[in-house]
C-alpha cells in the first residue's frame, strides 16, 4: 500500500452541518437576548435611585458604558458572532468568559434598578434566580471588577457595590493638602480611593514622581532629608494604575501650580509600558513644563532619561524585545542619583 486517505462522508458531513447550525441558532437567540436586556437597561439606568454626587457621576458613566455594550451586541446579532463586542469592550477571553462578562454587567445594572446598595453575592442571585446563582460570576471576580472599575473610573462603591472589600489604598510621601486635611513631608502616608475621590488635593512641591513599585516609595522615605530639599511627592502606583490614582494625579496637577515637572519611572517590562502609557494619558491633559521618563536596561545597570514619549516607548519597547524584563527593586538608586535626574 502506497497512501491511505479518509475523507468524511455524507452521514458524518451532515451531523456537523447540523450542529453548526444548532450552535448558530443558539448563538442569534442568546445575543438578541442579551442585546434586548442591554438596551432596556441603558434606557432605565438614568432612573436609577441616586444618594451622592459620586453616584450620579458613576452612574452616568455606567449608562455611558451600557451604551457601548448595547451597540456592540447589535452589531454582533446581525453578524451571529461575537467579535464586534470582543473588539469593542477590549475583551481578549474565550467566548464563554465574555458571555458571562456581559451577564455580569447586566445583573449588575438590574440589581443596581432595584436597590442603591448591594452585595457582591446579590448580583448573580438576583439574576439567574436559581440555586448556586450567588456563585456564578465569583471565578472571574478580580477580572470582572478590575475590568468594570477602569471602564467607569470611579470606585465601584459609588455604583453601590458595598461588600467586596476591594477599598484601593494609594502610598504616597510628600506635602498634600486638601481643606483642613493636612499630610506633612518626610513621612510615608496612605490614603484610599474613596477619600481621594471626595477631595481635591493639591501640593506645594516642585517635583512629583510616579513610580510604580512601593519598594522605590519605602526607598526614598528612608531619606527624608531628600524628599524635603527636592521638594519631592512621590506617588505609589503599586503595580497598576487604578482609578484613585488617576484621580490623584488629576487633582495634583490641576490645583497646584508649584508642579514644575513629573518624573516617571516604572518597571522594565510590558506591565511597566502599559503603566507608563496611562500616565501619560493623564500627563497628555496638562501643560507641563517638563516630563521625564526613566528607563533602567538591565544591561547597562545605569538609568537612561528621556524628555519625550517617543523615545521612552521605542527604547523600552526595544529593550524588552532584547533583554530580561527588570523590576525597580534591582535598581533603587540614592539621594545623589535622584538629584541628578531632577536637575538633568
Amino acid at each position: 500500500m502506497k497512501r491511505s486517505a479518509y475523507v468524511m462522508g455524507y452521514a458524518l458531513n451532515l451531523l456537523h452541518t447540523q450542529r453548526r447550525e444548532a450552535e448558530r441558532t443558539e448563538m442569534s437567540g442568546q445575543l438578541n437576548y442579551l442585546c434586548a436586556e442591554a438596551g432596556r437597561l441603558y434606557d432605565e439606568l438614568p432612573h436609577a435611585l441616586i444618594l451622592s454626587k459620586q453616584q450620579r457621576e458613576a452612574i452616568e458613566k455606567l449608562t455611558q458604558y451600557m451604551k457601548v455594550l448595547f451597540e456592540a451586541l447589535h452589531e454582533a446579532c446581525h453578524l451571529v458572532a461575537l467579535e464586534p463586542v470582543s473588539q469593542t469592550m477590549d475583551m481578549n477571553w474565550r467566548s464563554s468568559k465574555q458571555i458571562r462578562y456581559i451577564q455580569f454587567l447586566l445583573a449588575l445594572c438590574s440589581i443596581r434598578m432595584k436597590t442603591g446598595q448591594f452585595d457582591w453575592k446579590e448580583i448573580g442571585a438576583a439574576y439567574f434566580g436559581q440555586i448556586g446563582g450567588s456563585k456564578m460570576f465569583d471565578k472571574d471576580k478580580k477580572d470582572f471588577l478590575d475590568k468594570l472599575e477602569r471602564a467607569v473610573d470611579m470606585p465601584l462603591s459609588y455604583l453601590g457595590l458595598v461588600s467586596t472589600g476591594a477599598i484601593t489604598p494609594i502610598y504616597f510621601a510628600g506635602p498634600l493638602q486638601a481643606g483642613d486635611l493636612n499630610y506633612p513631608q518626610g513621612y510615608l502616608h496612605a490614603t484610599t480611593d474613596l477619600t481621594v475621590y471626595e477631595l481635591e488635593l493639591a501640593t506645594s512641591c516642585k517635583n512629583m514622581w510616579l513610580v510604580e513599585n512601593r519598594a522605590l516609595l519605602t526607598r526614598m522615605c528612608s531619606d527624608p532629608e531628600f524628599l524635603f530639599e527636592s521638594e519631592s511627592l512621590v506617588i505609589g502606583l503599586d503595580g497598576q494604575l487604578r482609578s484613585g490614582h488617576r484621580k490623584l494625579v488629576h487633582d495634583i496637577l490641576q490645583h497646584s501650580s508649584s508642579i514644575e515637572q513629573v518624573l516617571v519611572w516604572c518597571d522594565t517590562d510590558q506591565a511597566g509600558l502599559l503603566i507608563a502609557a496611562s500616565v501619560r494619558k493623564i500627563l497628555d491633559h496638562f501643560p507641563l513644563q517638563s516630563v521625564k521618563w526613566i528607563l533602567t536596561p538591565p544591561e547597562t545597570r545605569q538609568a537612561r532619561i528621556f524628555n519625550s514619549w517617543e523615545g521612552y516607548e521605542s527604547q523600552l519597547q526595544a529593550t524588552i524585545e532584547n533583554n530580561r524584563p527588570t523590576e525597580q527593586e534591582e535598581f533603587l538608586g540614592g539621594r545623589e542619583l535622584w538629584t541628578t535626574w531632577i536637575k538633568s
